[in-house]
């Protein structure tokens, strides 16, 4: 990013960033209009291209914001602590998506990368970082010996993530078809308390007295 661009106040680089990403993450990156973007944010299409030079400098400028955001905001934030699985995934889901309803435009976009090809071709290997972030975060230092031991503890893990998979999906569809408040989105989670519970029963020793 050029000085000028750098030179601007922080929510006006915020605003033109996210909006550029929301186009980008909507259209892909040959169909993305610039006309769309400077109308969305609010600037002359010569403003653009003097921050940028050219659309895939912006879109290469944007993937390094999307990228460093997250991994900052997300990945350095979230700390593998001894507990259970099914209290790492309700943890690890409860802090995925408090980023990304306050970031959603960032959010979609991390996303779109994982699968974009041309120029950000380059960012594949980091992307694949962020995969093996997920995974260890999903499974490191995990307590092992809650779980039942008349079940395979792979086969449990599977059924657990595969119902926090559904509820999410579920969860997801009901807000954006009512429109609820996404600020808020911790208490959305509180109704997950009781499948949690049940979760608990249905996997982890205590079931077995």
């Amino acid at each position: 990013m050029n000085r000028a661009f750098e030179n601007l106040d922080e929510n006006q680089q915020y605003h033109i960033l996210t909006t550029a990403m929301a186009e980008f993450s909507a259209h892909g990156y040959k169909s993305a209009s610039t006309n769309r973007i400077v109308d969305a944010a609010g600037i002359s299409k010569g403003l653009l291209y003097y921050y940028f030079g050219n659309k895939e400098t912006l879109y290469l400028n944007i993937a390094e914001f999307a990228y460093d955001h997250f991994t900052t905001h997300l990945m350095t934030r979230f700390t593998t602590k001894p507990e259970g699985f099914i209290e790492r995934l309700d943890r690890l889901s409860r802090t995925k998506h408090r980023y990304f309803a306050e970031y959603p435009e960032i959010a979609e976009f991390v996303t779109h990368m994982y699968y974009a090809e041309g120029p950000l071709s380059a960012y594949q290997s980091k992307m694949q970082e962020l995969r093996k972030w997920s995974m260890r975060s999903m499974y490191d230092n995990v307590d092992m010996t809650l779980f039942r031991t008349d079940i395979d503890n792979e086969t449990a893990m599977k059924m657990i993530g595969w119902t926090f998979e559904g509820y999410i999906k579920e969860m997801e569809q009901s807000l954006e078809a009512s429109g609820v408040n996404f600020d808020h989105i911790d208490a959305y989670f509180e109704t997950f308390g009781g499948y949690l519970d049940a979760m608990r029963r249905l996997y982890y020793k205590e079931a077995e007295k």
